[in-house]
């Protein structure tokens, strides 16, 4: 069970990880090594359960059920790094002076497929379970907008900004290749842009109909080797009747 006063801690954790990505430290032209991700932590689907189908060459799995097809991808390092041109634009991930990247969620890839029903409806809500019973909730489009709401951008110049988390817990810089000293407002637009066109949203889908997004939860630690994502909310809708139907899908956290 996650408590409120561990959400809160989690909360000020998260921004003040967004406040060091857009706070920009004094860095001189050139000093800053080029962003240089790896997959060194990586997500593999489990074999042999939920009667999942799995892509052995993208590592993604799917369960089909009742003509609704649910595959789910783990996004590495390196794709997520890839979803944006500049790394500064990028709300998925964090870059050290040195060149290391740092995600800063758990993110996977969902598709669901309406195949043979005349309608489904899926809700945006899906479960990370671990196996020591810790369940997370993907964090939601409403949360996002609240946590990048609370970024002050103050109304004087930008380098007179000042941003009200300091950063003593996270010793993070990211890669620029000239001085600055100020919230970077571009940054946080595209970063905002970025979260809402890629995240999940359910609706409704009708015969031969898909909906893709993202997944996003709290990044795991690395105790959480087994792990189990649930779809709780998927209704398929004929002759009037609505029959609720439940996808799992397990994987494994591979450490180096």
């Amino acid at each position: 069970m996650i408590y409120a006063k561990d959400r809160i801690h989690f909360r000020h954790q998260i921004i003040d990880r967004i406040g060091i990505f857009l706070l920009m430290g004094t860095l001189l032209a050139g000093c800053a090594v080029a962003p240089q991700p790896l997959v060194d932590v990586y997500m593999e689907p489990v074999e042999g359960r939920f009667n999942a189908h799995i892509d052995v060459e993208t590592g993604a799995a799917t369960v089909l059920k009742e003509g609704v097809a649910v595959t789910i991808k783990p996004l590495d390092e390196i794709e997520l790094f890839s979803l944006t041109e500049e790394p500064r634009l990028n709300p998925y991930l964090l870059v050290e002076r040195n060149g290391a990247v740092e995600p800063i969620y758990t993110v996977f890839e969902v598709t669901v497929h309406n195949r043979d029903n005349r309608r489904v409806v899926v809700d945006d809500a899906a479960i990370l379970i671990d196996g020591s019973g810790v369940q997370y909730a993907n964090l939601s489009k409403d949360y996002f907008d609240s946590l990048y709401d609370n970024v002050d951008r103050p109304n004087s110049g930008p380098r007179e900004a000042a941003y009200p988390y300091t950063p003593t817990t996270y010793g993070y810089y990211p890669y620029y290749g000239h001085y600055q000293s100020y919230i970077d407002a571009e940054a946080l637009e595209w970063g905002r842009i970025a979260i809402e066109d890629s995240i999940f949203e359910g609706g409704k889908l009708f015969s031969g109909a898909k909906r893709s997004g993202f997944l996003i939860f709290d990044r795991l630690e690395s105790s959480a080797v087994d792990l189990r994502i649930v779809l709780p909310e998927v209704w398929i809708i004929q002759n009037g009747k609505q029959n609720k139907v439940e996808f799992k899908i397990d994987f494994r956290q591979v450490l180096p």
